[in-house]
């Protein structure tokens, strides 16, 4: 049924014109929609069918009719202007009924249908997949906007709940949080939550990293460590935190948090000009590394020129190497380390290979 035919059906039963088959139509359709009841019960407030409601104005509208119709039968000049009241007022009170029943039940239908528009849209999930070698931009429901490096994955809602706003990464991201002190905005990682009011950082958070890094540049954010929920860190401006991100093994190296079996680091970045701060390098397609571990840039290396580096040589993966690389090719990027660090190696489709020279 339409939503045109119920309020026909709704205004007919009010006006007491409805034949028997259509206030079995309506007994129907309300049968299958329950909350529609609560409307009827209304209208029955309003013919005066029900004690619930406006029982008293019901009362003082019928004793008002009778000493009208007491009038007419007494005065027969202005019977007939009288009659022509009395009628008036009866057709006055069922089309006020019937606005009423339209509003009310546009009103319920607007409502039902937006809410089921926004639980639907709640459960509508976007995934942004960024492979090896691109970055992508993105902008949230609520403006926010978020830049994503090669190798990542955001998981995020059609729209954004009433109360909270909430995505999922995994790889890295730069956030620019639309403020909204109502609305938190929380970032969720296999080992962290971030929650933020509006404020600008960077998250990296690759499964296959020793460390996940949340670092801060404006604002304020709150960090929630998954397995330790009632340690919650601040962060303010121009700091880093580091949070183990794998289980320790026998063969951890000299900077690595597990080795010194510390969960997680707050350490304060050095003043630097904004085009120097190595945590966001790569959103200018850069990778800015400094006394790092030849195992973690080879990562770097990987997502951004979209290859897969082996190391020939252990010892390799644990040479510290500092640089810069820029709009370098693949071999030019490996010629400049090299410089540093004697290696060999060779190219064979995405896979290279790295040996000590």
């Amino acid at each position: 049924m339409g939503k045109s035919r119920f309020i026909e059906l709704m205004a007919k039963s009010m006006g007491k014109t409805a034949t028997a088959k259509e206030l079995a139509e309506l007994n129907t359709f309300l049968e299958q929609f329950p909350e529609s009841k609560k409307l009827h019960q209304v209208t029955d407030a309003l013919k005066g069918n029900t004690k619930q409601a406006d029982a008293t104005k019901q009362k003082d509208i019928s004793t008002k009719l009778e000493e009208l119709w007491y009038k007419i039968k007494n005065t027969e000049e202005n019977s007939g202007t009288l009659k022509n009241k009395v009628r008036f007022l009866f057709y006055w009170r069922w089309a006020a009924a019937a606005v009423v029943v339209l509003g009310i039940v546009s009103g319920l239908w607007y409502t039902r249908n937006t809410n089921r528009t926004d639980e639907a849209a709640k459960l509508v999930e976007h995934e942004a997949r960024v492979p090896y070698g691109k970055t992508q931009k993105l902008i949230m429901p609520d403006g926010t906007k978020v830049m994503l490096n090669a190798g990542s994955t955001l998981v995020y809602p059609e729209t954004f709940s009433k109360n909270t706003r909430e995505v999922s990464l995994t790889g890295e991201a730069f956030f620019e949080v639309t403020h909204n002190a109502k609305r938190p905005f929380f970032v969720h990682t296999n080992k962290l939550t971030i929650k933020v009011l509006g404020t600008v950082f960077n998250v990296k958070a690759y499964n296959n990293d020793k460390n996940i890094e949340t670092t801060l540049l404006k604002g304020k954010v709150q960090v929630e460590l998954k397995n330790n929920p009632e340690k919650n860190i601040v962060l303010l401006p121009n700091e880093k935190l580091l949070v183990a991100n794998q289980p320790q093994t026998n063969s951890q190296r000299s900077g690595d948090l597990r080795e010194a079996k510390i969960e997680y680091q707050v350490i304060t970045l050095p003043i630097v000009k904004v085009d120097e701060i190595k945590e966001t390098a790569w959103l200018d397609n850069r990778i800015l590394f400094t006394n790092e571990l030849f195992e973690d840039v080879a990562k770097q290396i990987e997502r951004k020129y979209n290859v897969q580096i082996v190391f020939e040589s252990q010892v390799l993966k644990a040479e510290q190497i500092s640089g810069l690389l820029d709009k370098e090719s693949l071999q030019d990027a490996l010629r400049i380390i090299e410089i540093t660090t004697p290696f060999n190696y060779r190219m064979d489709g995405k896979m290279v290979y790295l040996s000590k020279k």
